[in-house]
């Protein structure tokens, strides 16, 4: 969705046409070796050999060096998990855990034919209270105060339509970098149903709307950070528009 309503032309190539990223940015490179490293780590993988599992799928020295400082939240982290499950009585730990809803918001299978929303959540605590934590982990910087994204919107959706006995729903911002993880506060399944589904469904509709003309680009501060930027004339253009000089111009 995300995609689509910043970039309909994005969306095609890596939705409609499915063509693989020709350029993938170190940035993204470094996001999915650290989340490789904290899923080994949380589930029971010695710490030493989970940050060397993430650090393997790089192999540029200075992406290497940017994992290794980011690598070193991954301990605390744990530490305070386990902290975290020692208070409360936690009944299931789920990691990159899979959800899907129907257009009725009746859960489904992932892969379903019916399936109509789905995401992957990072971590996810059930407590036996019908308590639930659900944990996004984010390499990049730290928005100080930032709203809940409607990525994290979406999540509580899944997780409320998923789990029907939940009471209570947490979403927590882990921010790898800085050591830290930002809780909204408690939702309500009333909440999730009554606001947060009629929003996701608003942005489905607009998402859908957007890609309906085809594949139309979207110029951006985000197509300097594009995989596709090299296939697409508006990036080019943007990036790499000429300059022309008034040969009779005495300043230059």
């Amino acid at each position: 969705m995300a995609t689509a309503l910043r970039c309909p032309r994005l969306f095609h190539f890596r939705y409609v046409e499915k063509i693989p990223e020709p350029e993938v940015m170190p940035e993204a490179r470094i996001g999915k070796a650290v989340h490789t490293a904290l899923e080994a780590a949380l589930l029971g993988t010695p710490l030493a050999e989970a940050t060397s599992k993430g650090r393997a799928k790089l192999t540029d020295e200075l992406e290497q060096t940017r994992f290794d400082q980011l690598s070193t939240g991954i301990a605390p982290f744990v530490e305070r998990i386990g902290q975290f499950r020692r208070r409360r009585r936690v009944g299931r730990q789920l990691v990159e855990y899979k959800l899907a809803v129907r257009d009725d918001m009746s859960a489904t299978q992932f892969y379903a034919g019916d399936a109509y929303f789905r995401g992957i959540v990072d971590a996810a605590y059930l407590f036996d209270d019908d308590t639930l934590a659900v944990v996004d982990h984010k390499s990049g910087v730290r928005w100080v105060g930032s709203a809940m994204s409607d990525q994290m919107e979406g999540y509580a959706v899944l997780a409320i339509s998923t789990w029907r006995n939940v009471r209570r729903l947490w979403l927590g911002l882990h921010w790898v970098a800085e050591r830290a993880v930002e809780w909204t506060r408690p939702l309500e399944p009333g909440e999730v149903t009554e606001r947060l589904v009629p929003n996701l469904l608003d942005n489905i509709e607009a998402a859908a709307l957007a890609v309906s003309d085809g594949p139309r680009t979207n110029p951006g501060y985000w197509c300097d950070r594009c995989a596709y930027r090299t296939m697409c004339p508006a990036s080019r253009e943007q990036r790499f528009e000429p300059v022309y000089y008034d040969e009779d111009d005495d300043d230059l």
